[in-house]
């Protein structure tokens, strides 16, 4: 028993509605909340049209931040936040989003999901990586927006993590069950029984809930429901259920409606469901937030490198043409991994500091170094090295931290591995470090080398054929086009598909005595490639420097890349 007789576990049996509604009807004073507008149906309101395309005056974002807090944790757990995001990047995001669902339907896919009955709505999972590699530009003008920004920090302080999945609820769509969420209200009372008190109180902590208005939403739609207040009851992951609960949910809710750039944040343990939308034409559209704080887990997966890489380009560009330097950071804030940890401690200690760089802060780095987006993904590479587990794999392979005997040391970095059954240590190495090295004996061929080699090394002979192969992602090569004749071997698969003698290799590496030349975007990853399969056993492997992007300035042709199987 705790201290005044109150057990750790707590069971729905304790449920008490007429404790819960003592903490739903509390009155609100507007004067707790001075930079509110008004107050709607109990909830603050905000007008944030000032800061939609970025920060505005910083003493005024503090005093927001800390108001929003407070609503948010003390007051009614709600904000509403109108204009947060330009009708215009909603409007873009919007015509994105669209032609994703159509190509949903036309490929067959699942029409809704577990939310509603089939064909009640439309879902677009993992919106928020979809949108980043689909259209960089629509992603900035979207996230730069420092009204998600401030109402993220109030909540969960800085490197959170942002997850968005866009909800489509066609006309007759009908209401959903009040509900808690984040990330006890995804378990069955039996189990949640078997969480202490303080993890009840601590998992809501550790999520906010948004919306994004994707259209005018009048309460005809069937806008989200909310119960004010209700977040702060104690046991309220065992109530949502319990029939008692959701009737006075249906008695005392209220219903916000919004506009196209509204948004509206809320405390994940705050009852609150979907209303019915009894339109005969609208198709309401949101875009639904899960914001994880960095300490937290998030519940769908995102490829973070993906979308720097995706965003980066244009993201360096529009600095160079006046975009608000916080405004971008907000823009990374929202795609990259903000947290150093969990990371791997044999490859990645925190030598400078109480914890190693994070992805964000590589990719704020180079937006204030003006890194090429070559240098960047050379140090995210890096970076997902030191993440993974060395443990286990072969010294042969990947070498020590002291081995210089080698014919091949020095042209790919040290790793960690087993070295009498313990981990080697590798010292860190600067990019530049590492290039030096992977190109030292390398033969680097210029663009109008390469297609003299090209014309005349096509023809087999006894060693093969010369394979000019693009390592570069998928996005890349239908952003850029491929050079004619070459095969794309990502580098995350290289050495697998080259080995010569495997049954997964690739039909044109034939041999290791075959001229190999490895294609990049700016030439800089190409030299890793290349360094890597010399040391797998290849005796004539080059790349090609400046990579695609001074083939593709010399003038010479480039070819649409085959859609994928």
């Amino acid at each position: 028993m705790r201290a005044g007789g109150e057990v750790a576990f707590p069971s729905r049996r304790e449920c008490d509605l007429e404790e819960f509604a003592a903490l739903v009807e509390q009155p609100l004073d507007p004067a707790d909340y001075p930079l509110a507008d008004r107050i709607t149906q109990g909830v603050p309101t905000y007008d944030a049209s000032a800061l939609a395309h970025g920060p505005a005056d910083a003493e005024h974002r503090t005093a927001l931040r800390d108001e929003l807090s407070r609503a948010l944790v003390d007051g009614p757990g709600i904000v509403l936040l109108e204009s947060a995001v330009p009708v215009e990047a909603v409007d873009r995001a919007s015509a994105v989003l669209r032609e994703l669902i159509a190509a949903q339907h036309a490929q067959g896919g699942p029409a809704g999901d577990h939310f509603a009955k089939p064909g009640a709505n439309d879902r677009v999972w993992n919106a928020l990586e979809k949108l980043a590699v689909t259209d960089p530009e629509a992603f900035i003008d979207y996230h730069r927006s420092d009204a998600v920004a401030v109402a993220c920090e109030a909540w969960l302080g800085p490197r959170y993590q942002l997850t968005e999945q866009v909800n489509v609820v066609n006309p007759g769509g009908e209401a959903q069950h009040p509900h808690r969420d984040y990330h006890m209200g995804f378990l069955t009372d039996d189990e949640a029984e078997q969480f202490p008190r303080h993890a009840h109180l601590l998992s809501p902590l550790l999520t906010l809930q948004g919306a994004i208005a994707h259209c005018d939403m009048g309460t005809e739609t069937g806008p989200t429901m909310y119960l004010p207040h209700s977040h702060k009851y104690e046991l309220g992951y065992l109530a949502w259920r319990r029939p008692e609960f959701v009737e006075y949910f249906a008695q005392h809710r209220v219903q916000l409606p919004l506009r196209t750039g509204d948004a509206v944040f809320f405390s994940p343990a705050m009852f609150h469901a979907a209303g019915h939308n009894r339109t005969a034409d609208v198709h309401r559209m949101a875009n639904l937030l899960q914001i994880s704080s960095a300490f937290g887990r998030a519940t769908e997966s995102v490829d973070r490198a993906r979308m720097v890489h995706a965003v980066y380009p244009r993201l360096r560009s529009r600095l160079a043409s006046g975009l608000d330097r916080a405004a971008a950071a907000n823009v990374v804030a929202c795609c990259a991994e903000g947290y150093a940890f969990p990371t791997n401690l044999d490859r990645d200690q925190p030598v400078d500091g109480l914890a190693p760089p994070s992805q964000a802060d590589l990719m704020n780095q180079g937006l204030d170094e003006d890194w090429t987006p070559e240098r960047l993904r050379l140090e995210l590479y890096l970076h997902g090295e030191r993440h993974r587990s060395a443990v286990g794999e072969d010294p042969s392979l990947f070498g020590t931290g002291g081995d210089t005997g080698s014919a091949l040391a020095g042209s790919v970095p040290p790793e960690p591995a087993l070295v009498g059954g313990s981990l080697g240590q590798a010292a860190r190495l600067t990019v530049d470090e590492l290039l030096a090295q992977a190109r030292s004996g390398l033969r680097r061929l210029a663009p109008e080398e390469l297609a003299t080699e090209m014309g005349s090394g096509t023809a087999p002979g006894p060693d093969g054929p010369l394979v000019v192969i693009d390592i570069r992602d998928r996005d890349d090569r239908e952003r850029t086009g491929m050079i004619p004749d070459s095969v794309s071997i990502p580098l995350i698969v290289l050495e697998w598909r080259c080995h010569p003698t495997a049954s997964y290799s690739h039909p044109a590496v034939e041999s290791f005595d075959q001229p190999l030349v490895m294609v990049c975007n700016e030439g800089y990853t190409s030299s890793l490639a290349a360094a890597s399969l010399r040391r797998l056993g290849f005796a004539d492997v080059s790349d090609l420097q400046g990579g695609i992007e001074a083939w593709s300035e010399a003038g010479l042709p480039v070819t649409t890349p085959p859609s994928p199987a």
